[in-house]
């Protein structure tokens, strides 16, 4: 789950938390005819990869005498790109600061807004993954300074229901967006928001991507297409695959 304070869409000037507040999201109305299938190089893969293996191996480390970890694996990052009209390349990630727990106009926004909405156990401050205002700012003006746009987010789903606590199990988790999820890419309206929901299998750590774009009614899948040494290289199922 990632977010920004006072979430927006990103504008011609790329004033991400200063211009250009969207509202509701309308696909048609907000991304026209950007395209769907939505391609990446293999340095911004890897680079996401390596994060997110780091941190679903700290959950495994964190582990008690009963199995249940402590450490609630987040990894997420922003996505720079282009489109041709044909496709979105995807060529660079930025990984900014995470304040979830630590900026208090977001606590207070987890209190009256998300925990109501979503249930409890948004309580906990170590769920979910709220991006540093001011970071999302200089990685936008650092990027646009190299020809790439904003193009969105992505971030990863551990398989809490199964190896969480038992209390925090009910909540499904997949490459699927939750409903906490599909608040956040309205509230951003991004039109690229990836999902790697990364899982132990019986071959070892797995990993299945997803792709979603906010539509009128419920978010609309995209076309996400992963380098095919990564697929070589790591266990990396495509939703449809």
């Amino acid at each position: 789950m990632t977010g920004t304070k006072n979430s927006q869409r990103v504008t011609a000037a790329a004033d991400h938390g200063v211009v250009g507040v969207a509202g509701t999201a309308n696909s048609a109305a907000l991304f026209g005819d950007l395209p769907v299938t939505v391609r990446f190089e293999i340095e911004p893969v890897r680079r996401f990869i390596s994060d997110a293996l780091q941190e679903y191996q700290k959950c495994l480390d964190s582990r008690d005498a009963d199995g249940v970890p402590s450490h609630l694996p987040r990894a997420s990052g922003l996505l720079f790109g282009q489109s041709d009209g044909a496709e979105i390349t995807i060529s660079d990630i930025e990984f900014v600061p995470n304040v979830r727990g630590s900026d208090e106009s977001v606590m207070a926004e987890f209190e009256a807004t998300i925990v109501p909405r979503f249930g409890d156990v948004y309580r906990n401050p170590r769920r979910g993954f709220w991006s540093d205002e001011k970071g999302v700012l200089r990685a936008i003006m650092q990027q646009s300074a190299n020809g790439l746009e904003l193009m969105g987010s992505i971030h990863s789903h551990p398989n809490w229901h199964e190896i969480g606590p038992p209390h925090e199990r009910y909540q499904r988790l997949s490459e699927n967006p939750t409903r906490m999820d599909e608040y956040l890419f309205r509230q951003s309206c991004w039109p690229v928001n990836v999902i790697w929901y990364v899982h132990e299998s019986s071959a070892g750590i797995a990993h299945r991507v997803a792709g979603w774009r906010p539509g009128p009614e419920q978010c609309e899948k995209l076309d996400i297409r992963i380098p095919s040494a990564i697929h070589e290289q790591f266990e990396v199922l495509l939703e449809e695959e």
